[in-house]
């Protein structure tokens, strides 16, 4: 099936505020930056430039700033994870031939620096989607009266789809269950959607349905189309709570993964219901935590290993962005809390 891509050490304690941002964000901010995520088309064997200029705020302190082509990599609740050079051999990976000029400078307040962050594609690329991770962060501040540092940054995807390629979306569901069941809350299944095709895909959602032990439908669901992209060789993991109260019982239970109108996948197991749910009204989509690490594809150098992420962008052209920021911080107490 063919389709187009839908958009589409430092100290041992240290609290990492990671900031997920498009566009550009207000110098009151650490750390700025003058572009949002690369998303494009690119050719096999041309070279792609694009300007960009980090800003830090005229009330913060003066800072090194270092700037990472990191592999991307993605969590089944779909936080993107930066990963290592070491880490990062899948097919689908953009770090390769991803380069800025200034990989690290300095910024006094009210400062700013321009770099550019090129990209030279390979004339045999192949097929499908290429994905990396542009991390700028700031060095560690120790912070007055304390073991405590703090560093700062930004995470811009680079999503790349090869113009003229064979573009595969096809997905698998590779696990069904019911999420843990607690008298009084609403039951809910999760569907672990992996993306068994060479280019991400956004909009993800799942549709359930109930039936019980005498063949009658006691329960339909969606989840809300999911608005993080679904990287090649990941999965997503997708809660979809049931809209009606389910009595203690074994049902039968189907769940189809779609992307609009495109089915990618059904699954039907039999699964036990042991306590009685309240009603809701309608069905919601979140990601939950996986129990198992996703199986690494595409796409590093240093960075976090996992990036809190709330999405930037929704399904449609590639001119079409929505502005979002994710401060998520990190605090470990030196004898406390190692990792």
């Amino acid at each position: 099936m063919k389709k187009r891509s839908l958009a589409l050490p430092i100290a041992p304690v240290v609290i990492f505020v990671l900031i997920m941002v498009s566009l550009i964000i207000p110098h009151g901010s650490a750390l700025s930056v003058t572009s949002g995520k690369i998303m494009a088309e690119v050719q096999p064997g041309k070279t792609y430039t694009y300007p960009m200029t980090v800003s830090i705020g005229t009330k913060e302190s003066a800072t090194d700033v270092a700037v990472d082509i990191t592999g991307f990599g993605e969590a089944r609740d779909g936080s993107y994870e930066t990963l290592p050079a070491a880490d990062d051999t899948g097919p689908y990976s953009a770090r390769p031939f991803t380069s800025v000029d200034k990989p690290v400078f300095h910024l006094n307040p009210g400062g700013q620096q321009s770099f550019i962050l090129t990209i030279q594609v390979p004339a045999d690329i192949g097929d499908g989607g290429r994905y990396a991770l542009l991390y700028i962060h700031s060095g560690p501040k120790p912070v007055a009266g304390s073991n405590t540092a703090i560093s700062t940054g930004l995470v811009l995807p680079v999503i790349l789809t090869v113009q003229g390629s064979t573009l595969t979306s096809t997905g698998s569901i590779t696990d069904l269950q019911i999420d843990e069941v607690v008298s009084g809350k609403t039951v809910a299944i999760l569907t672990t959607l992996r993306n068994t095709g060479n280019v991400h895909y956004y909009g993800a959602y799942v549709n359930v349905t109930v039936v019980g032990s005498t063949g009658n439908v006691v329960a339909l669901a969606s989840s809300t189309p999911s608005v993080n992209a679904l990287i090649p060789g990941y999965e997503m993991t997708i809660r979809t709570p049931l809209d009606t109260t389910i009595p203690t019982g074994t049902y039968t239970i189907k769940s189809e993964a779609k992307v609009g109108m495109t089915l990618l996948d059904a699954k039907t197991i039999s699964l036990p219901i042991a306590t009685a749910s309240t009603t809701v009204s309608g069905g919601e989509q979140t990601h939950a935590q996986g129990t198992a690490a996703p199986t690494p594809a595409p796409s590093g150098t240093e960075g976090p290993k996992k990036i809190p992420f709330l999405p930037i962008y929704t399904p449609g052209p590639d001119n079409l962005m929505t502005v979002g920021v994710l401060c998520a911080a990190l605090l470990l107490w030196s004898g406390r809390l190692h990792r």
